[in-house]
């Protein structure tokens, strides 16, 4: 009898363990169907590496751009080279993901008068 009840306990173990991994395997499967339909895709590593150096350089290119139009408004002028070089850095910062928060500051820097080297 003691018998009968141990393969019984071991069946109905075996079947419960069964059913939490199906359980947790329809989880997921359910999961990764509802990321899809919402078009969500979970990213590779190298796309999650991609995104964090974009996310580096935006912010040193956004700290490097204010810093030198800070330096030309003290200056009071800026060379034609460097407000071209400016704006190929401004442009390189959008390109990037940046968003129009250096627009006022090279706005004065664009009404600076130009020095000549």
């Amino acid at each position: 009898m003691t018998e009968t009840v141990l393969i019984f306990l071991a069946g109905a173990g075996g079947a419960a363990a069964i059913k939490l991994l199906d359980n947790v395997i329809q989880y997921v499967l359910q999961r990764r169907a509802k990321k899809q339909d919402n078009g969500e895709r979970e990213k590779t590593e190298l796309e999650i590496q991609v995104d964090s150096i974009r996310q580096c350089l935006m912010v040193s290119m956004l700290d490097r751009i204010q810093y030198l139009c800070r330096c030309y408004i003290r200056d009071g002028s800026i060379s034609i080279e460097d407000r071209r070089r400016l704006h190929q850095m401004h442009k390189g910062y959008k390109a990037v993901g940046g968003n129009g928060d250096l627009d006022d500051l090279l706005a004065q820097v664009e009404e600076l008068p130009l020095k000549l080297d």
